[in-house]
């Protein structure tokens, strides 16, 4: 099975894991990198992919900003959404091609990583038709954004685990109106991130078929720095 390396959770702003992440698939595209996993929780962050123009902030920028959010215009795809403490953000950093993986299957694998972590925890969350992401019924618990370069894809995947739901009221989530969001805490589960975390990482292994192997890079284990 293909190796990826892993990136135990930890705490990072948007901007700065973005940056890594790039930084990264730069290396696997000119053959001298390999796949990564990160796990991280981001502090309070409005992200705005390529099809969102601000439509769908309730306020301000310089608001939102001076309030203590991160504003950021970012390439993946999809319009508005929210990062927070509580938040599981998975950013796996993978060559397609050596998964033997087309865009669409990589999505639905993705979102069967949120769905399949859920159900270990008791919630039994499923796809919507058109919609990217994963919902408990009407509520939407999880969402999905990649870009895609060449084949090798960045961003990923949020998990609600115990975000604080009050901030998503500051958008509209992914453009759409009436979206209710949800969080495994807002649903009973009382868990850690950090719980979370093992479990999704085991679950990402099975569906992706490939090995997570701890990431040492210059022989230390590979910190996400501020």
């Amino acid at each position: 099975m293909h190796k990826v390396y892993y990136h135990e959770l930890q705490f990072i702003r948007h901007s700065d894991a973005w940056s890594l992440q790039e930084s990264m698939r730069n290396l696997i595209l000119e053959h001298q990198g390999s796949c990564h996993l990160f796990m991280v929780e981001h502090p309070p962050t409005i992200t705005l992919g390529r099809a969102e123009k601000g439509q769908n902030l309730h306020q301000s920028v310089e608001h939102l900003r001076a309030q203590g959010f991160d504003v950021v215009n970012v390439n993946r795809g999809g319009k508005i959404t929210y990062h927070g403490p509580g938040q599981l953000v998975v950013y796996p950093v993978l060559d397609l091609k050596k998964l033997k993986l087309g865009i669409k299957d990589y999505v639905c694998k993705l979102e069967q990583t949120m769905i399949d972590t859920l159900q270990i925890f008791g919630l039994l969350a499923a796809r919507k038709d058109g919609i990217p992401g994963v919902y408990l019924n009407h509520k939407k618990i999880g969402s999905l954004g990649i870009h895609v370069k060449k084949f090798v894809s960045i961003h990923g995947i949020a998990l609600n685990v115990s975000a604080n739901l009050d901030h998503f009221s500051v958008i509209t989530p992914c453009g759409i109106q009436n979206m209710e969001m949800t969080s495994m805490k807002n649903e009973g589960v009382q868990t850690s991130l950090d719980e979370v975390a093992k479990v999704y990482a085991g679950i990402f292994e099975k569906i992706m078929h490939c090995t997570l192997e701890p990431a040492n890079i210059d022989g230390h284990t590979h910190q996400l720095t501020l």
